[in-house]
């Protein structure tokens, strides 16, 4: 389970990686040296997947000190992979999330911070908020907000509510 999980994460990783590079092109890492003369979108997806599988964790934090191009001032936000996951996910993890478990729910545990410790107290939690969280018409911003208040309202998971 926890193989699978990490892989979902790391494609999630790559994945968003690729999606800031169809905007602004490879950005920083061993891709964008690879790739630095090539043009064109190919290009900036290649320099980002390579970005993406070599240096996975770029994504949460700074490769400091400005190495191959980065900027170490620049951070990726925790919220924009989680909102990326839950819209492209909606279906899986609602599925998950009336079942109470499931990887998908597991996924977005793990990328609002929550251990690992706590994850039968979220997945509870989510699953008992399962009718707010996915009303008709919510998108994934309002899924995660509806599931930030809740969080924020146990005192176990309210550290983990991101804000």
């Amino acid at each position: 389970m926890k193989k699978l999980t990490t892989l979902v994460c790391a494609g999630l990783l790559a994945l968003g990686t690729q999606v800031h590079a169809a905007e602004d092109g490879a950005g920083c890492g061993l891709g964008a040296v690879v790739m630095k003369d090539q043009s064109g979108k190919g290009a900036h997806i290649a320099a980002a997947i390579l970005n993406g599988l070599v240096i996975p964790n770029s994504f949460f934090m700074t490769t400091g000190g400005g190495i191959m191009g980065c900027d170490p001032t620049q951070v990726v936000e925790r919220e924009e992979v989680t909102e990326i996951f839950v819209a492209q996910n909606m279906d899986q993890l609602s599925t998950d999330t009336a079942k109470g478990r499931g990887e998908y729910l597991n996924i977005l545990a793990t990328l609002m911070g929550v251990p690992e410790s706590e994850l039968p107290r979220f997945t509870d939690l989510a699953q008992a908020q399962f009718d707010a969280l996915f009303i008709e018409g919510n998108d994934a911003a309002s899924v995660i907000a509806s599931l930030q208040v809740a969080m924020a309202n146990d005192d176990i998971l309210a550290p983990f509510a991101l804000n």
